[in-house]
């Protein structure tokens, strides 16, 4: 399993890019909405996630949270719940970091790979990747159509995809919704980074992987209840809240654990523990402030009479007015 990492290591060498600055030379400071605070924000996502059913909360469920928080600091434990990634992925990637890569190289690397062949089809025919919507119909098409940072985008998505879709007898929903949740905060990540003057790239692979904490904790804990507990059907307590209290420090150790680059762990490591007045480099308060966001479209999504509150959001956040319009596309193509 430690090969995994050398290669995501290799996967998401992102130092080609732009020089790693050091956070937060430059910081901006925290502030609460005045539509949303940060914690009601944070419990309505997970309501609209998990449900806010009134299900008892357990001795065995308080146990089973227990030896999970344990085995998950533990980085031997800890790698075996991460899920193993396709092995084409640091080929392709490399491939892309190459500037002597051709177009026929790109196209050999996923033609080699069904799966992925498909995944990239798809991503190249979506309104976000292709709003011309002249149908693409080759990996040739998607390269040229892409292009190499589009092409890139569009790969990261695929790699994540099976990752962040965990299967659990329990809350069956809960991988697809965080998956499409990371894919909003990623495209929210991007178009703030294109208007702040940061590597879109870099913004949309955070917004990508920052939520993996939450899916490697829920997988956890459901596999151990699943054995632990005679048949008892959890509730939202059993786990919204470790994972509000843990799944941010555990997205930095996996990071860390994956060797991703300095700047986005340092991202990442910024976003435990956000509090008004906490201060953040440029790079982690775009994060925060992306899935600040797409938390608040998750409630708007599930109580549509919120749409107005979450578009003056929005405006308080100084993210593009659009934004929920761009994500609405995403939700169509689910």
């Amino acid at each position: 399993m430690t090969g995994i990492f050398s290669r995501l290591k290799s996967v998401f060498d992102l130092s080609n890019t732009r020089p790693k600055s050091t956070a937060p030379s430059t910081s901006t400071i925290v502030e609460e909405l005045s539509t949303f605070d940060i914690a009601t924000a944070q419990h309505g996502f997970y309501t609209t996630i998990l449900g806010d059913n009134d299900k008892p909360f357990t001795v065995p469920q308080k146990l089973v949270q227990s030896v999970v928080k344990k085995s998950l600091s533990d980085k031997e434990q800890r790698v075996k719940s991460v899920p193993r990634l396709p092995s084409v992925i640091p080929r392709l990637l490399h491939s892309l970091r190459d500037p002597r890569a051709s177009g026929k190289d790109y196209v050999n690397i996923i033609n080699k790979d069904p799966a992925m062949s498909t995944a990239v089809l798809k991503l190249a025919n979506s309104v976000y990747f292709n709003p011309t919507e002249k149908r693409v119909t080759s990996i040739e098409m998607a390269v040229v159509k892409l292009g190499i940072d589009g092409l890139r985008s569009a790969l990261s998505t695929a790699v994540m995809q099976p990752v962040m879709q965990c299967k659990s007898q329990y809350f069956t929903e809960f991988g697809h919704k965080l998956w499409f949740h990371s894919r909003c905060c990623a495209v929210a990540c991007e178009i703030a980074a294109k208007e702040r003057a940061l590597e879109p790239f870099k913004a949309y692979l955070l917004g990508l992987v920052h939520d993996i904490g939450k899916i490697t904790l829920f997988s956890a804990l459901s596999q151990q209840l699943a054995i632990n507990t005679d048949n008892e059907e959890p509730g939202y307590a059993a786990f919204a809240p470790p994972m509000q209290a843990d799944s941010a420090q555990l997205s930095y150790t996996i990071a860390k654990d994956w060797q991703l680059p300095e700047e986005l762990c340092d991202a990442l490591e910024q976003q435990i523990q956000i509090t008004p007045g906490t201060k953040l480099s440029a790079l982690a308060h775009l994060l925060f402030q992306a899935n600040l966001a797409c938390e608040i479209y998750a409630i708007t999504e599930a109580d549509s009479s919120q749409r107005e509150l979450g578009e003056q959001a929005l405006r308080e956040l100084t993210l593009p007015a659009d934004l929920f319009a761009t994500l609405d596309t995403l939700r169509a193509e689910q």
